[in-house]
């Protein structure tokens, strides 16, 4: 249970930023991890662990070679998220002189310095010692980037550390948070809390359940509630034949939602309608060995000619599209697409791969038990791909030795597209495909 607030410090702290606050300077807390989900308030308590740690290094007269760094994944990232925060936390009367805005540093009147950096490229930043580090995103950063460079340079004055963030499966992010926790595990100097984004205080409880709408159980789970999830097993766990296979019979004069998948061998496309309370529906699956766009844009129009029937086709299809020739004429394949008369949504760039499979697995089924998103049984190889797509073994990459891959990539654009619709200005061609002639 975290300690009340003590009249006079700092009262803006949350309980829960009191406590990690509050555990900080101990002999038995110098590395402290606290795993903590969305919107916690992680930046606001990096502010006053810096304000606190500039005092102490006043204080107890530590030499000046001895820094108080900020660390984020990336220099840019660190910039954004904490540089004009840090400029409005340290009062002007401690600077010796103007904050350098390029290296993203201040120095003290008491000659100490305090850095944001970025660490990407941790080998760089050898040189000086270390007073305090706050590592932010820690579970984005590489290991090497403690044990390499961090760590030691906190050796020459004892110096402490605190690392926040929230979870990124079972990498050395959850180890460090294992070795503050009481137990066999525990190793002298180290602690750690968790605590869920409404435990945090800074959201309401009518937000997180919007989330649990939108994201799928382990999403949710890693993201609002910090879980450690593992990424081994099903890629799409959220699919289940009892859940997701229906009758989905294909609406003649519905607009029809293709994703597309580019790789050569096979061709493969999933095939959707939107039904009339917004589900979407999978009408069809295309897969074509050995083949090429021309030929499944051939095969799209060979099936949806329909007794004169006009029907609006839109493909999302592998943003890797735009940049791969296909033929010595320099085409494209979202171009081969274009040039059918098809209606083409392309991501301007591949969001990252795990985003898009939270995206799939939260349409399939959400944190709430929603389902927006169902099969058609006659859709057999699709079914088979969602159920049996894994990951490779220690990783969190999907295994593509399988094959399966191709068919849930395809679906994965289309659902990614459909949440996250590229600027139509850009990527739309603006034609309406016929199915008549």
């Amino acid at each position: 249970m975290a300690k009340k607030l003590r009249k006079g410090e700092r009262a803006k702290l949350t309980n829960p930023q009191w406590n990690i606050y509050e555990h900080g300077w101990h002999p038995d807390c110098r590395f402290r991890t606290a795993v903590c989900g969305r919107r916690f308030g992680k930046t606001f308590l990096a502010q006053e662990e810096i304000r606190r740690a500039v005092r102490m290094a006043v204080k107890n007269d530590v030499h000046p070679e001895n820094e108080i760094w900020f660390g984020s994944p990336t220099f840019k990232q660190a910039k954004k998220n904490f540089w004009n925060r840090l400029k409005r936390a340290i009062p002007e009367k401690w600077l010796l002189k103007r904050p350098n805005e390029t290296e993203c540093s201040m120095t003290l009147k008491s000659d100490h310095i305090i850095r944001i950096v970025g660490l990407d490229n941790y080998d760089a930043l050898r040189g000086s010692g270390l007073y305090f580090f706050v590592g932010d995103e820690w579970a984005d950063v590489k290991l090497e980037a403690w044990t390499e460079t961090i760590r030691p340079m906190l050796s020459t004055a004892g110096g402490h550390a605190l690392f926040i963030g929230t979870p990124k499966g079972f990498n050395h992010f959850r180890d460090e948070y294992l070795r503050g926790q009481p137990g066999p595990q525990h190793e002298s100097g180290w602690w750690s809390c968790l605590y869920t984004s409404l435990a945090g205080g800074n959201i309401p409880s009518d937000e997180v359940q919007a989330a649990m709408r939108d994201m799928d159980i382990r999403q949710f789970r890693q993201e609002y509630e910090a879980s450690f999830e593992t990424y081994a097993g099903r890629v799409l766990y959220a699919f289940s034949r009892a859940g997701n296979v229906r009758p989905c019979p294909f609406i003649l004069g519905q607009p029809l939602l293709i994703g597309m998948d580019f790789n050569i061998n096979p061709m493969s496309a999933t095939v959707w309608q939107k039904s009339g309370d917004g589900l979407l529906m999978q009408v069809d699956e295309i897969v074509m060995p050995t083949s090429n766009t021309d030929e499944m844009a051939d095969e799209i129009i060979r099936r949806y000619r329909r007794d004169g029937q006009v029907s609006h086709i839109t493909i999302y299809p592998d943003p890797a599209g735009a940049q791969r020739k296909t033929s010595a004429q320099g085409r494209t394949d979202i171009s081969i697409l274009q040039a059918k008369g098809f209606n083409v949504l392309a991501s301007p760039s591949h969001p990252l791969v795990r985003d898009r499979i939270n995206v799939t697995n939260g349409m399939f089924c959400a944190a709430d038990g929603t389902k927006r998103a169902f099969v058609d049984p006659k859709c057999v190889k699709s079914i088979e791909a969602y159920e049996r797509q894994t990951y490779r073994d220690g990783t969190n990459e999907p295994d593509k030795r399988s094959g399966y891959d191709h068919i849930v990539d395809a679906t994965g654009y289309l659902m990614w597209g459909v949440k996250n619709p590229p600027p139509p200005a850009r990527f739309v061609t603006n034609k309406r495909f016929s199915l008549s002639r």
